[in-house]
């Protein structure tokens, strides 16, 4: 089989998965829902198992859904020619650069929205159809982004755990009237608000549609976020709109940094004479793409994201270092001991694994530490989400509940569960 998995058995069980559920699918239910206005575009690169879960994910939305796939080789032949029959769906095997990948795609959007997705992760469309609602209202913002949630595993994810993620996200808005001072205020603290937000189409392909391939993988999401920041104002909203992953270690997206083994954060890479060149590129990209929408001439513009850039690596440039100190395989991972840990109780039992972190949250709250975020499996999300003033449905929950459902069948056919 042509795919970039090898054409494993386990890849074979999940092409059947995701065959036989396409197949069974209900109608696509485009009619007066917000999520047609919106494309999804998820790239990928050697993981194609978790490509064709997001296909089950997206099958019955009313969403456009992209990927971009840079594996060596593409999906099957048989999955290909049931993506190709969905009226909603492309899926593009390009196996270039990440940028050159993203810029590709920002050439060929049709719909008012866009939104970015990492491909074992979930958007939830409640939370997408609030985004859009906000949009559709507020004209003058360029985009907005909803609340985050991280899942775990527990018992071989045959259930998931939920965390609060990205907390900073809460009633983040940066609204101010004057190009710069949007900038400066979006870098100190810094949220990574933009980077998975629904954005104005024309604003995707300025911010992402434009980036460019540098030595440190985290340039391109800075320059994306300044690029957005620059070109008007952005805020969040209640609703949990992204289930982020913990499933997998962060892949390289730099040469240099696959052969250096550890990620090249962006204050090494912007402090560094070595990457001069790449610094005017990244100050020159932005320039291009956002000058003449921004209200700024080219000169200032350059000048605002130079700041910014400097702003950043001056705030943050110190905890990066820290994350650099720990060592090992695990750099590639955002929280490298919380991930450990999280992955070891993930392969407890059920019952023990979620005594064992309720133990933990109690702890982390009894001590005064801030971020823990614990939420606890499906059924103690709507008390939890309450009491930290997150939005929780029912359509949220049935979402949530459809995750797991996905997840739990996904690693039963990896066979990546304790015996």
């Amino acid at each position: 089989m042509g795919n970039g998995a090898g054409g494993s058995a386990i890849t074979g069980l999940v092409e059947d998965w995701c065959v036989d559920g396409l197949q069974r699918g209900e109608p696509w239910m485009v009619d007066d829902d917000p999520l047609s206005d919106l494309t999804v575009i998820i790239p990928t690169w050697s993981r194609q198992d978790y490509v064709l879960r997001q296909f089950l994910f997206w099958s019955t939305s009313a969403v456009r859904l992209i990927v971009v796939d840079g594996s060596d080789t593409p999906l099957s032949d048989r999955v290909r020619s049931m993506v190709s029959d969905h009226p909603r769906f492309t899926y593009l095997h390009d196996p270039r650069s990440f940028a050159e990948r993203l810029r590709y795609v920002g050439e060929n959007l049709s719909t008012k929205y866009a939104v970015m997705l990492g491909d074992d992760e979930f958007h939830l469309p409640s939370g997408l159809r609030s985004a859009i609602r906000i949009l559709d209202y507020e004209e003058d913002l360029v985009g907005c982004m909803g609340q985050v949630l991280s899942f775990s595993p527990l018992d071989g994810y045959r259930r998931c755990l939920f965390s609060r993620a990205y907390p900073g996200m809460a009633n983040f808005s940066v609204r101010h009237e004057e190009p710069n001072e949007r900038v400066l205020a979006a870098m100190d603290p810094y949220t990574m608000a933009t980077c998975y937000a629904v954005l104005r189409t024309p604003v995707w392909q300025q911010s992402w549609g434009s980036v460019g391939g540098y030595s440190s993988g985290v340039a391109a999401e800075m320059q994306q976020a300044i690029a957005v920041h620059l070109l008007g104002p952005f805020r969040s909203h209640d609703a949990v709109q992204w289930l982020r992953s913990v499933e997998n270690s962060i892949n390289p997206v730099s040469d240099l940094e696959s052969e250096r083994g550890r990620m090249l954060w962006f204050p090494e890479w912007w402090e560094s004479d070595d990457f001069q060149a790449e610094h005017q590129e990244f100050l020159e990209r932005i320039t291009t793409a956002v000058a003449e929408n921004s209200g700024c001439t080219p000169l200032e513009c350059r000048g605002i994201a130079s700041a910014g850039a400097c702003l950043f690596a001056e705030r943050h440039g110190a905890a990066f270092k820290s994350l650099d100190q720990i060592g090992g395989v695990e750099r590639w991972r955002h929280l490298p001991l919380t991930r450990l840990a999280l992955s070891v109780a993930g392969r407890l039992p059920d019952g023990v694994g979620l005594a064992l972190r309720r133990f933990r949250s109690l702890l982390h709250r009894r001590s005064g530490a801030q971020g823990d975020g614990y939420l606890g499996v499906v059924e103690e999300l709507p008390r939890r989400l309450q009491a930290v003033g997150l939005e929780s449905t029912v359509e949220f929950l049935a979402e949530v509940a459809l995750v797991e459902q996905l997840v739990a069948e996904f690693h039963g056919l990896r066979g990546e569960r304790p015996t």
